[in-house]
């Protein structure tokens, strides 16, 4: 393992192996390696401007980045000895191009405004893909309907037959519900996309940084006001599991319906094969796993905004190690819900509604 940790300098001796694994966030940090190299080059391009480094520096610093973007970081940079991302990457890039060039790129900068960068950019993406996923499952549900104006069926009230309505009108209640579910994503995008660089620590810097260029080079509508909170508040992680968990439990209550719907009981749908299983002692079953897994990943999501909402409910200003241990349920939360949705559309898109039945 590496031993250029930051802790030499002020504390004594190394870690034991297994505290360094314990305390890395190596994996999870996997998911915002490439934000990290951007927010990087922005803040050097930024120090340039600001006569803070020198060029030449800067173009070693950048050229080597660059290259990161291009070919990949180099594993070396995710070694748990160097804790987490940002210093995995300062201590390649110092290997790379020298320390005097390369440690310059830290001026003026903490991981701490780094890292809460990072999520905020890498937090955006996942919404911007989840509202993709969510406008073309809403297309779907719309093409469907589209079929169906004409086509009967029973309408329920506590799971019984109650007044007769449409397919097309069932279909167009999910897509309502998915249009605000849509709203409440590009709400969140609004909070989410504010840039806390140039926070450092918690109070700022002596250094005369120029946060709005850097919020502008990285894509934020503005610089966050307050440094504190900047690098202390997550509840932007919070309030997108929030959206994402009530999107998922939507998706959830529709698997619900579906299942039903494709039982022998009811047989209102057929659903693609390519979306189901069979069984390996019941070789006549046709089980409907695609949509069970996907309910199932309601449940998930709606317990990683749980252990969200616990891990940060008594943290002090400003920062503290535990925020590390949030970001994984964040990527599980992002990962389902963006991974849901074009396989719902798709179920939807390939179902066959035996009209006759209904």
């Amino acid at each position: 393992m590496a031993k250029d940790q930051i802790r030499n300098g002020r504390l004594e001796g190394n870690r034991s192996e297994d505290c360094e694994l314990y305390l890395a966030s190596m994996n999870a940090d996997r998911e915002i390696a490439e934000c990290d190299i951007r927010v990087d080059m922005a803040h050097v391009l930024m120090l340039v401007q600001q006569n803070l480094i020198d060029k030449e520096s800067a173009k070693k610093i950048l050229v080597a980045l660059k290259g990161y973007m291009e070919n990949g970081l180099p594993e070396n940079a995710f070694d748990p000895a160097r804790e987490d991302i940002h210093a995995g990457i300062e201590a390649q890039l110092m290997e790379d191009v020298g320390a005097d060039a390369g440690g310059r790129m830290h001026l003026g900068r903490s991981r701490n405004d780094e890292v809460a960068t990072c999520l905020r950019m890498r937090t955006r993406q996942y919404i911007l893909d989840a509202l993709s996923g969510i406008f073309e499952l809403r297309r779907s549900l719309i093409t469907r309907a589209e079929e169906h104006t004409t086509t009967i069926m029973p309408g329920f009230t506590h799971l019984q037959h109650a007044q007769p309505t449409t397919l097309a009108h069932y279909l167009l209640a999910y897509e309502n519900l998915f249009a605000r579910d849509a709203g409440r994503l590009f709400d969140a995008y609004a909070r989410v996309n504010r840039s806390p660089l140039g926070s450092a620590a918690f109070a700022g810097t002596g250094f005369a940084l120029d946060r709005e260029l850097t919020a502008s080079y990285l894509g934020f509508t503005s610089p966050m006001e307050n440094s504190m909170d900047g690098v202390a508040s997550r509840d932007f992680i919070v309030e997108t599991i929030s959206a994402f968990a009530i999107l998922m439990t939507n998706i959830s209550r529709m698997c619900e319906e579906l299942i039903l719907w494709s039982s022998a009981f009811v047989r209102f749908v057929n659903l693609n094969d390519a979306f189901c299983s069979t069984s390996s002692i019941m070789p006549q079953k046709k089980n409907p796993d695609t949509l069970e897994i996907m309910r199932a990943k309601s449940a998930a999501v709606t317990g990683e905004l749980m252990t969200a909402l616990m891990l940060i409910k008594s943290l002090p200003m400003s920062y503290n190690r535990d925020l590390q241990d949030l970001n994984p349920h964040l990527w599980r939360a992002c990962h389902e819900t963006v991974s849901s949705l074009p396989l719902l559309a798709e179920i939807i898109e390939t179902a066959e509604f035996d009209t006759n039945a209904m």
